[in-house]
């Protein structure tokens, strides 16, 4: 293939960094956009933690779909193009058993506490939903009590897979989004944390400042702020906002 060649398919591609947490609807909207405007979406996942660490490295993507809060750190940063951030929607925190599994009652917070200590192990990641799980259980005073039985994976998918193919009472705490995708899959949703321990996490769309393609960048931009677009996030699970 000539370099001239390459050159031509390299800025017919959106390149996209991608937390996990909207995953569905993402993919969904990166295949509609792609089929109507013939531009390709390539996304690559990793965990907010992860983007830092890629973003520090001066890794090159056309657009970073991360929390409000890291968007604007991004910005300060100089990564991130000020004032273009898309809202997708927000994504808060449920609960998951591995089908089969007897379903626990978390819908108040002695309920869910009580779940928690009877359980034979507690999982979630390290991820963003991940981080707030422990910050949460640590103000609830249950973290240390929890901690022997605790188990941490690095994404959602492997700790997904983990509650698949594993084995015992075990207590999936991750964000709604990727746990709903598991459900015909050998997941039980059981539902969303109780509304006094809830927190839903903003996730938005921004162009780098260093991206090779500015302009297939603004174009899947506008594509995300549309019905459309919000309504794919919706149909997985994402809070997105109306109008």
């Amino acid at each position: 293939m000539s370099l001239g060649r390459r050159k031509t398919m390299s800025a017919a591609t959106v390149r996209v960094l991608s937390a996990g947490a909207i995953e569905p609807g993402l993919t969904g909207a990166a295949r509609a956009f792609g089929e109507q405007h013939g531009v390709s979406v390539e996304i690559a996942w990793a965990t907010t933690p992860n983007i830092r660490r890629r973003v520090a490295a001066d890794e090159v993507h056309d657009i970073l779909i991360v929390p409000a809060d890291a968007a604007v750190e991004f910005e300060a940063a100089g990564k991130l193009v000020r004032d273009g951030r898309v809202p997708l929607g927000a994504v808060g925190v449920g609960v998951a058993v591995r089908a089969g599994a007897g379903v626990p009652d978390v819908s108040t917070v002695e309920r869910l506490t009580a779940a928690l200590l009877g359980a034979e192990s507690v999982i979630f990641t390290l991820a963003t939903s991940g981080i707030y799980v422990e910050s949460m259980l640590k103000r609830q005073g249950l973290y240390e009590r929890l901690a022997p039985k605790i188990t941490r994976f690095e994404t959602g998918p492997e700790m997904m897979a983990h509650l698949i193919h594993g084995r015992g009472d075990e207590f999936c705490l991750g964000a709604i989004v990727e746990l709903m995708m598991f459900r015909d899959k050998g997941v039980s949703y059981v539902g969303p944390l109780p509304s006094a321990l809830q927190r839903f996490t903003e996730y938005v769309a921004a162009r780098t400042t260093a991206g090779e393609n500015p302009n297939g960048a603004r174009r899947f931009l506008a594509y995300l702020a549309t019905a459309e677009a919000r309504t794919m996030f919706a149909d997985c699970g994402v809070e997105t906002a109306a109008g």
